[in-house]
């Protein structure tokens, strides 16, 4: 079995570039870091303008799970989210996550 986990964002009006660059950062620490699976990261065509998404194929909930805590207890990644929300970089409560089985 495996799951992707995807997270999007709406970015915040006039921070396109500058929030680019901050997703494609954070997705290359968190490989480098953990050695994870690649994180891609998206932006949407059609539909709402400005949504990024980032996305990881995984074995297994375990992996995914793995990662998770491991992101939890990591003060480098909490200063990356933190650069974000201090260059308001992405709309207030625009942030959502999902993870899905292959089937």
């Amino acid at each position: 079995m495996s799951v992707r986990f995807m997270r999007t964002a709406q970015i915040a009006n006039g921070k396109f570039m500058e929030a680019i660059a901050w997703a494609k950062e954070t997705a290359g620490y968190v490989e480098k870091k953990w050695g994870t699976p690649p994180v891609s990261v998206f932006i949407d065509s059609v539909g709402a303008a400005g949504i990024v998404r980032w996305s990881m194929d995984l074995p297994d909930l375990t992996a995914f799970e793995k990662i998770q805590n491991q992101m939890m207890s990591d003060q480098a990644y909490w200063q990356l989210i933190d650069k974000a929300f201090k260059n308001q970089l992405f709309a207030d409560g625009s942030t959502h996550d999902t993870l899905s089985r292959q089937v």
